[in-house]
């Protein structure tokens, strides 16, 4: 995953999230289930839509909140950090 704030290459632990949680700590997230997700990144304070995720992949994005709602359709997520 490359560094984030001198966090190590791999993750050190990893926990299933409720959509909707507001501080998921800085984590990269593992989408089960796809479908879209609204998720607001580490640096930004302006919540932004990915679309059309599929099954069984990884956001490639640090986050630190995840947004219940309309925009949010993915289940079975897990933040690794």
């Amino acid at each position: 995953m490359g560094q984030y704030a001198n966090q190590p290459d791999f993750a050190t632990s990893a926990e299933a999230v409720v959509v909707g949680t507001t501080n998921v700590e800085s984590s990269a997230l593992y989408i089960g289930t796809g479908g879209n997700i609204e998720v607001t990144a580490v640096s930004n304070s302006t919540p932004v839509v990915f679309k059309n995720i599929p099954d069984g992949s990884f956001l490639p994005v640090i986050v630190s909140s995840i947004t219940a709602g309309a925009n949010t359709t993915v289940s079975d997520i897990i933040a690794i950090k």
